[in-house]
């Protein structure tokens, strides 16, 4: 059973809008849904130099991933992953439906597009239900901008006190949404919040190992995140057939980038289908078999995941985003 026991407000609904997609602002002013009152916080305004040095992010504030069946997704995620869902609102000017959930402290954002002629519309005509971007937390948005602008990345979207999106052909395939917001209606920015019912759960999560992304060039794409962020990779790997890794942190949140080793495995075959972009999530789970077996009795088809011991969450079976379950220990 997941209980929520010890968070009395974690089913706060608020219909907050979130307005950032296709050109339509994050607001600042006070909404209502069911009663609640929700309000999003505007950016800090300082006094900034043109740029910084290096991209500042605290987090990665959430996940976002594009696809239909939107009702039918939202039901899926807390039926198999005991989701938490704290907004759930239609924005008529975009036309779009936009859910927010946890999953432990990972929260990821449900995007349906109602028509085809937005730019989510046809982000889901080109590559269906699948990942789109993440959304890293920043304090200063006129500097983070200028660190990309500095670097010659495009800016696609864009608005002052809100948020940006770059373009993925400018960062290797990687597409940052940097937003200085807080999304206050965020359970785990409540002082009782506690990821325990995932812990304690059938899935026993314990955490996020990463969010990872397919590249074409590991060397070059190392060389533009140490750059950007001025980090050098907090680690590396070589898996023989599957792919050579390199990992940064995003704040709180490790972003692990493969380039496929040889041209056979899943990572190859990833890349060969979608070209660079964000691939899986992979959790952290106390008994990997034991999760497994639970979401193969909730229906679910289970892969073999990247390494020995891992599995996955069949993306046909999970509105076509891979989620790994991994072992506490490699």
């Amino acid at each position: 059973m997941w209980s929520v026991a010890a968070r009395p407000n974690a089913f706060l609904k608020a219909c907050c809008l979130h307005q950032r997609f296709d050109g339509a602002p994050c607001v600042g002013h006070l909404t209502k849904a069911r009663g609640v009152v929700a309000s999003m916080h505007q950016c800090q305004r300082r006094p900034t130099m043109p740029f910084m040095a290096h991209l500042e992010t605290s987090k990665v504030t959430h996940i976002n991933q594009v696809l239909v069946d939107f009702d039918e997704a939202n039901a899926h995620y807390e039926r198999c992953f005991g989701a938490l869902e704290y907004m759930n609102s239609y924005e008529e000017t975009q036309d779009r439906d936009a859910s927010l959930f946890l999953i432990g402290e990972t929260c990821v954002e449900l995007f349906r597009p109602r028509g085809p002629e937005s730019l989510l519309g046809q982000n889901h005509a080109r590559f269906g239900d699948s990942w789109h971007s993440f959304e890293i937390k920043v304090d200063d948005l006129e500097a983070a901008k200028a660190v990309f602008e500095e670097r010659g990345v495009r800016i696609t979207t864009y608005w002052p006190d809100s948020f940006f999106m770059v373009h993925p052909k400018d960062a290797h395939g990687l597409l940052f949404e940097v937003c200085c917001l807080e999304m206050e209606n965020d359970p785990r920015l409540e002082p009782n919040w506690t990821a325990s019912p995932w812990e304690e759960g059938p899935l026993g999560i314990v955490g996020l190992r990463a969010l990872t992304a397919v590249v074409r060039d590991l060397e070059a794409t190392t060389v533009f995140l140490s750059d950007l962020l001025g980090q050098e990779p907090q680690g590396s790997a070589h898996h023989p057939g599957i792919a050579r890794t390199a990992t940064f942190l995003l704040g709180d949140t490790s972003l692990e980038i493969q380039e496929p080793d040889g041209t056979e495995g899943p990572v190859a075959a990833y890349l060969e289908r979608w070209g660079p972009r964000m691939r899986s999530l992979d959790f952290l789970s106390s008994d990997v078999d034991a999760a497994a077996a639970h979401l193969e009795g909730l229906g679910l088809a289970m892969i073999d995941g990247d390494l020995p011991g891992w599995r996955g969450v069949d993306p046909a079976n999970n509105f076509g985003v891979l989620y790994q379950l991994c072992p506490l220990t490699p």
